[in-house]
């Protein structure tokens, strides 16, 4: 599994490969699991996609000016 990471800054993302992409998938499973509110708009997310209901940029930036996401 490649994983990518981008490490500060304007550098470029490094590629994690390994146990290190394994480790950090697993870190990434148990945040997600333990946060209810993220496990919310994961599942949001799905239906919307599932529903071929996208977003452009413009509108997800303009949806976090206003505070909705």
């Amino acid at each position: 599994m490649d994983i990518y990471i981008k490490q500060g800054g304007f550098q470029m993302p490094r590629m994690l490969e390994g146990l290190n992409a394994e480790l950090f998938k697993t870190w990434v499973q148990e945040e997600i699991e333990s946060d209810e509110e993220l496990k919310m708009l994961i599942r949001q997310a799905k239906m919307d996609i599932a529903g071929n209901k996208t977003y452009t940029t413009e509108e997800i930036l303009e949806a976090i000016e206003k505070g909705r996401l």
